[in-house]
């Protein structure tokens, strides 16, 4: 499961204006990230996201990560199964009429982002090494998803309020402003099967051997046009990145807030001593890990 997302920000990036020339942008919102930034989808953090807006253009606001609708709120039993389990959504769910998913199938955004992080576990060791993920490219990444837009007027936020649960309670403030009353729109990253190069680094956990439903730009683009049939929805999201196309870098620890002892950025190379090449799970020297 892909919990982590970067915000690094490169001299060359590429322009979004690039691959979607009629982008709209949101004026209210605040673009500034710090370079070194590391989200992590359990803050359901604010970050960029793509739609088609009511005139079928694409539309650049901030959204928070975790998908929410309405009946995640109904009782606690159910924010736990759902909602806090709505930071990913599975491709092999999205076309089932069963599934939730299936309801918002026309809520399609793109995530804006230079790469994510994912974690790899090595044979002994205690601590998995993060790696950093982006396209050999050089290009930022258009990562499909969905969105929505909850609506819960008085009645619905003071029955929250009143279950007094924390993680309601949190969600609730994440994408409530109480002084307009404006609700921010929030979203989830389409995962699917991994390929070589992702099966190799995300080798661990019950949701291993899965990747964000990577593509070049130019592609994911067409994941947000209005209108795109159910059929053309499954062949999206049947894609399957090549492993040529996604370069996979090892890190520094990303989950704590101490700097790093050599002083570089977050997204840098970090050579751990003793870390195998991919594909080999044996370390080669004692680590710091043992």
């Amino acid at each position: 499961m892909c919990l982590d997302i970067s915000f690094k920000i490169a001299e060359t990036e590429d322009s979004l204006f690039d691959y979607l020339p009629g982008l709209q942008i949101d004026p209210q919102i605040d673009m500034t990230f710090d370079i070194n930034c590391h989200m992590q989808a359990h803050d359901r953090p604010k970050t960029k996201v793509i739609f088609a807006s009511t005139n079928g253009e694409p539309y650049l606001t901030l959204m928070r990560w975790g998908l929410l609708q309405q009946f995640m709120f109904r009782d606690v039993d159910s924010f736990k199964m759902y909602a806090n389990n709505s930071y990913n959504t599975k491709a092999e769910k999205i076309l089932d009429p069963k599934s939730s998913w299936y309801r918002i199938r026309r809520q399609r955004c793109l995530i804006d982002t230079p790469g994510i992080y994912e974690h790899r576990a090595i044979n002994g060791w205690k601590n998995k090494v993060p790696y950093f993920l982006q396209l050999t490219s050089g290009k930022r990444m258009l990562l499909p998803g969905f969105y929505n837009f909850i609506s819960l007027d008085e009645a619905a936020i003071g029955r929250i309020k009143a279950i007094n649960d924390k993680y309601m309670i949190e969600a609730l403030n994440k994408i409530l402003n109480f002084e307009t009353g404006e609700l921010m729109g929030t979203y989830s990253m389409i995962t699917r099967p991994a390929n070589k190069t992702m099966q190799q680094v995300h080798n661990d956990g019950p949701n291993k051997h899965r990747m964000p439903l990577f593509m070049q730009p130019e592609q994911a683009v067409h994941w947000i046009k209005p209108i795109l049939t159910d059929g053309e929805i499954q062949e999206m999201l049947n894609y399957e990145l090549p492993s040529a196309e996604l370069t996979a870098t090892p890190v520094y620890t990303i989950r704590i807030r101490d700097a790093r002892p050599d002083g570089k950025m977050k997204h840098e190379k970090f050579a751990w001593p003793g870390l195998p090449p991919l594909g080999n799970d044996a370390p080669l020297v004692n680590t710091l890990f043992d």
